[in-house]
């Protein structure tokens, strides 16, 4: 078949822009695709609930891409296919579908107050939509392969050589105090200390600064053993450029434990084909639809969850054997619900 042309349409959040380039990198694995960006952005002065409603009553697409988005309708490239996540990008991924014949368009996310009727498909993670229709739910896609890190293989009745941390932080629900963090750093090194294992961890933008530094000096032995009895492998610091990528993190890891403020960290984890812990400080939330995605992986027994007040090495053991990693390839596995609910993009 020749290349089908797909129409990235990117917000400016690279966590959105991640979600839709996996579903593209699915599509990939079973076609050539020619992708075009398109970068948009919603004004502030125009609410979410008018563009939906303008949008919803079929105001003319050309209008709204011009107006609102600032984008010459002519400029569109004649593709075959379109792909979005994030809210912003809801009805520029309408408008664009319009104005090129009805092609084909996927969303990844939530829909407010757009219809679902006006989408090909709509993809999320939420386990009441399974029986929709216009829905595919799914493990959060992402494009990294997890065949190019490769699995590193474990005995359970052996202590982990190598684990990879995760750090993300504070939301509206969950909230790590200074002891929590010192918690986990107190487990980092109890793992090493009783066990032997080292720590590969990332922080995140979300990660505070006291935080960040207390795992930075954590591998550089500044606050503990230092030199190789460091229990910190490798610290890839997102405020330093050049510290290093999760791909790195992920290729030598055998587990992963995350702070179970982020369910993309945690997904992106599951996509790698590791087991997954998330360590969740006391009191913590999460809203109804986070919920219920947690639900679903653990369901699938992709993941656990550990109450930092009982974080131990012991039972980071025991949680870790109870999990069962991804066996397939998930962009295959995406590929492959994607051909079946749409056989006319592989044909």
């Amino acid at each position: 078949m020749p290349p089908l042309k797909a129409l990235l349409i990117a917000d400016n959040r690279p966590g959105h822009v991640a979600l839709a380039e996996g579903i593209l990198a699915a599509i990939a694995r079973r076609r050539d695709l020619n992708i075009v960006r398109l970068d948009v952005q919603r004004p502030r002065y125009v609410p979410a609930r008018l563009l939906s409603a303008l949008t919803n009553r079929h105001t003319d697409p050309a209008t709204i891409l011009r107006r609102v988005y600032g984008v010459a309708p002519a400029s569109l490239p004649k593709a075959g296919l379109i792909v979005s996540a994030g809210g912003d990008t809801l009805a520029a991924n309408i408008a664009c579908a319009r104005l090129l014949g009805g092609a084909p368009n996927l969303f990844y996310g939530s829909l407010r107050r757009f219809k679902p009727e006006d989408f090909t498909l709509v993809l999320n993670s939420y386990a009441r939509y399974a029986d929709h229709p216009k829905y595919l739910v799914t493990l959060k896609p992402n494009k990294l392969d997890p065949d190019d890190v490769g699995v590193v293989p474990f005995d359970l009745s052996k202590p982990l050589q190598t684990a990879g941390l995760l750090l993300g932080g504070d939301t509206p629900t969950m909230n790590f105090d200074a002891a929590a963090w010192q918690r986990i750093a107190d487990f980092v090194s109890a793992t090493c200390a009783g066990h032997g294992t080292r720590w590969i961890i990332s922080n995140s933008r979300r990660t505070p600064a006291a935080a960040s530094d207390l795992f930075a000096a954590l591998a550089t032995g500044s606050h503990g053993p230092g030199g190789a009895s460091s229990p910190v492998e490798r610290f890839i610091d997102v405020r330093q450029g050049g510290s290093g990528t999760l791909r790195a993190l992920f290729a030598a890891s055998q587990a992963i434990a995350v702070t179970a403020d982020s369910s993309s960290m945690l997904s992106e984890a599951i996509w790698a084909r590791r087991p997954v812990i998330a360590l969740s400080p006391d009191p913590s939330g999460l809203p109804a639809d986070e919920q219920d995605y947690r639900n679903f992986l653990i369901a699938k027994g992709w993941t656990g969850t550990i109450a930092l007040q009982d974080l131990s090495p012991q039972g980071w053991h025991e949680a870790l054997a109870r999990q069962t990693p991804l066996a397939g390839n998930p962009l295959d596995l995406l590929a492959d619900d994607l051909n079946r609910r749409l056989p006319h993009l592989f044909t």
